[in-house]
């Protein structure tokens, strides 16, 4: 289950899997601003792939994205000190973050001709983009020195990551129990989200994803300690895909909080890509595009969403034509890895400069 040859390091269909997860709402960002935003382009075609009456696919894509960061850290959990886990893991996120809202916030001031962006929100409010929250907090209703950077996701997995050695340790504990108690915590908060009147979108919350990180914890430390479990897997794919396209294509709505349905789906789809891992790792082709974009998929999240608005600012939000619509898509994809690329060379000057230090 999930992995087919054992416990190792790198697991390819996860990278697959990212690189999927982010082109789906990288797609998704432009049809928002180029169909909902602004009548740029029909993109109702997509909006009905995308929108199913039992799941919203962008939720999935970031459900996986969740489950995928919890699997792959503890995949690799190093024997380290809690204070070397958070700074190895928060610099890696918060250093492209920081140099990302420096160019973006450039950008903005010489797009607008000003450099105040904010209005009047308190100066002690940035300390939310210091810890790389605000965009998540701003979600919530609250002020923030938000560019959109991250947006709530950035929040979320962070937050994630500082749970991360608590998750761990009590799924080192007692691993059933753990899997028992937050399984029925994770029905009772999405099922009476409401009644807490949150301001937050429930599938934004970090109450609510976190369970996906943990399933990433749980499953793969639960392969760790069974290596020799033997499962049927023919049965399981069967299963796995009737759940998939049973959420995908069911026209009734079934009455269950989204994100149930959501991280059922994502463990689902995760279970059907693991069969592609032997064959993923014959092809050097395909392992070279997943190394190379791997380097750069964080930094190509942070970038996508300014220069989807920027590029179409800069046409003039006018109406275009098919053709047109790809070569803006195109233009928008090379940009943002062009971006990317420059944001992760800077991040690895400045973690150089700091471990000189």
């Amino acid at each position: 289950m999930f992995l087919n040859n054992g416990v190792k390091k790198r697991v390819y269909y996860f990278d697959l899997l990212k690189i999927i997860s982010i082109m789906t709402i990288f797609i998704y960002h432009i049809m928002m601003d180029m169909f909902v935003i602004h009548p740029m382009h029909n993109f109702s075609f997509l909006e009905i792939l995308l929108i199913r009456p039992n799941v919203h696919m962008i939720m999935v894509v970031c459900a996986i994205f969740i489950f995928i960061s919890g699997a792959t850290i503890k995949l690799n959990e190093r024997n380290e000190s809690m204070f070397s886990f958070y700074k190895r893991r928060l610099t890696k996120l918060l250093i492209p973050f920081y140099i990302t809202y420096i160019i973006y916030f450039v950008i903005k001031a010489i797009t607008l001709k000003n450099i105040h962006l904010f209005g009047g929100i308190e100066k002690w409010r940035f300390i939310w983009t210091i810890f790389g929250v605000d965009e998540y907090l701003n979600a919530a209703g609250i002020k923030t020195f938000s560019l959109g950077i991250g947006e709530w996701f950035l929040g979320c997995i962070l937050i994630c990551y500082i749970l991360y050695p608590l998750l761990s340790y009590f799924d080192k504990k007692n691993k059933m129990a753990t899997f028992i108690v937050l399984t029925i915590y994770d029905i009772l908060i999405n099922v009476f989200y409401t009644k807490f009147n949150f301001k937050m979108p429930q599938h934004f919350n970090v109450l609510c994803q976190i369970y996906n990180f943990y399933l990433g914890i749980f499953i793969i430390s639960f392969i760790k300690d069974k290596k020799n479990l033997k499962v049927n897997k023919i049965f399981l794919n069967v299963i796995c895909i009737f759940v998939i396209l049973f959420l995908y294509f069911c026209k009734i709505v079934i009455k269950m909080p989204d994100n149930i349905k959501v991280s059922i789906m994502s463990v689902a789809i995760c279970e059907i890509f693991s069969n592609f891992e032997n064959v993923i790792e014959k092809n050097k082709i395909i392992i070279n595009i997943l190394d190379k974009f791997s380097v750069i998929s964080f930094e190509f999240f942070l970038a996508h969403h300014f220069v989807i608005y920027e590029v179409d600012y800069l046409i003039g939000y006018r109406r275009v034509g098919g053709f047109a619509t790809l070569f803006i898509i195109f233009a928008e994809i090379l940009i943002t890895i062009l971006f990317a690329i420059i944001i992760n060379k800077m991040s690895k000057s400045v973690n150089k400069c700091l471990i000189r230090k």
